[in-house]
């Protein structure tokens, strides 16, 4: 079986597209001023950020096995990259959404 539609990962991949679909920066939060609101926001979209590159990472361990035989379409690196490529975008995403949090906390001293 294609390890990559195993019904774990269809649920977690399903779950995160979800998650991704409904963040976006919440407007009422800016124009409030909410620094608070704005560090629990960003801190959010860190977690979902850093969930989604150890999918990719595990994804690619598991294209990276030799019992993954790839479709004729694409080969084994191009699959392990792709995976690589997007757990590097992830986890730099992640990082930016944790120096906001960092910043609107430095900006509201009250926050802990």
């Amino acid at each position: 079986m294609n390890t990559c539609w195993r019904p774990g990962y269809v649920g977690v991949l399903l779950a995160i597209t979800l998650i991704g679909c409904t963040s976006g920066l919440p407007r009422e939060l800016v124009e409030r001023n909410d620094h608070a609101g704005l560090v629990q926001w960003y801190q959010q979209e860190a977690t979902v950020l850093r969930a989604k590159a150890d999918q990719m990472r595990a994804m690619a361990d598991e294209y990276a096995k030799p019992a993954y035989q790839p479709s004729p379409k694409e080969t084994r690196t191009e699959l392990i990259n792709h995976c690589l490529r997007l757990f590097n975008y992830y986890t730099k995403a992640a990082e930016e959404a944790e120096a906001l949090a960092k910043m609107h906390r430095e900006r509201s001293p009250a926050i802990p």
